[in-house]
């Protein structure tokens, strides 16, 4: 049986490892110290935050095949948010989710991350160990940022991001060029828990012509029982420019913006914290291919791959499977 390590216990890590197991020895490696990639949970007790992927829609019939075990289990459920479009401060356009002319969207129960954690179940994954360096001798060999050593891996697959796997990858990777040329952009995450509500009349909204895009009131989510929270995003282009900028005063403009744009003023809130992503979204959405080198038994994928989204991730790393399984294995 083929031996195959993974980096990266997001979506696509995750997948790649669940449609693999029954023909090969799966490791994942994680370099936090729990899965999920950008479908975080980050918890402030009594406060929680699904802080990076808010929820996804289900387009293509792989995925949709994929996550009915969970909807049927209750790991997943559909969101049927009030919904906004902010242009500045101004409400152009409203919309009910849960009606039967509207997509369904959907979100992990009781958080994002546990739809994760649902697929690491019985998975071998190694938290806190990010590798960082690869060396092939016979077969491949992976290094820790500890120094600890990993070998006998017939293929290895990178699911972290576009630059990281680029650093990672020899250059003699087939797609190297490829992989190092998709520019991703930066988004910062404002979290807000506050012990009474602030009765918006919306749940979740995206916002233009302004420093954030996106606003949910996180606590509204199906199956969250917590106080009262909010999760903002920074839009890309106040996140590219900022990232280096104080925190605190970073902290302090987006609590202003959230304000202006809601007509309530969140300063009052218990808790607030900021979180930056590095790697959020792809600059350009196009399709990329799919990243698999027979010769040097090294694959990459992750939703870069096909613009940035959750199903992206999942179908990125099909993709990448069956490729495996047809020439391979």
């Amino acid at each position: 049986m083929a031996k195959i390590a993974i980096i990266g216990s997001g979506i696509s890590g995750l997948t790649a490892a669940n449609l693999l197991k029954d023909y090969a020895d799966i490791t994942v490696f994680e370099k936090a110290q729990s899965v999920s990639g950008r479908m975080s949970t980050r918890r402030a007790e009594p406060y929680f935050f699904d802080y990076g992927a808010q929820y996804f829609t289900a387009r293509t019939g792989p995925f949709k095949k994929f996550i009915q075990p969970l909807v049927n289990s209750g790991v997943i459920e559909r969101w049927n948010a009030r919904y906004v479009k902010f242009d500045s401060d101004k409400i152009t356009e409203r919309k009910a989710w849960g009606d039967a002319d509207n997509e369904p969207r959907y979100v992990g129960v009781p958080s994002m991350n546990i739809i994760a954690k649902h697929l690491a179940m019985n998975l071998d994954v190694k938290l806190n160990t990010r590798i960082v360096t690869l060396r092939h001798v016979g077969k491949w060999q992976l290094f820790s940022e500890q120094s600890l050593l990993y070998d006998g891996f017939d293929w290895v697959i990178s699911t972290a991001p576009s630059h990281q796997t680029a650093d990672l990858l020899p250059i003699e990777f087939q797609y190297h060029n490829e992989i190092k040329d998709v520019q991703m952009q930066a988004c910062i995450s404002l979290m807000l828990g506050f012990s009474e509500p602030l009765h918006l009349e919306f749940d979740a909204a995206h916002i233009t012509n302004s420093d954030l895009s996106w606003l949910a009131v996180n606590s509204n989510k199906p199956g969250r029982s917590g106080p009262y929270t909010l999760l903002v995003h920074s839009s890309e282009k106040y996140a590219e420019e900022h990232l280096d900028a104080d925190r605190d005063e970073v902290l302090k403009h987006l609590c202003y913006e959230t304000s202006r744009i809601i007509g309530c003023d969140v300063s009052g809130s218990e808790y607030k914290m900021i979180h930056s992503w590095l790697y959020a979204n792809n600059v350009d959405r196009t399709k990329c291919p799919v990243f698999f080198d027979q010769g040097m038994q090294l694959g990459a994928c992750g939703d870069w791959c096909l613009g940035g989204r959750v199903e992206g991730a999942y179908t990125a790393a099909y993709n990448l499977v069956e490729k495996i399984k047809e020439s391979v294995l």
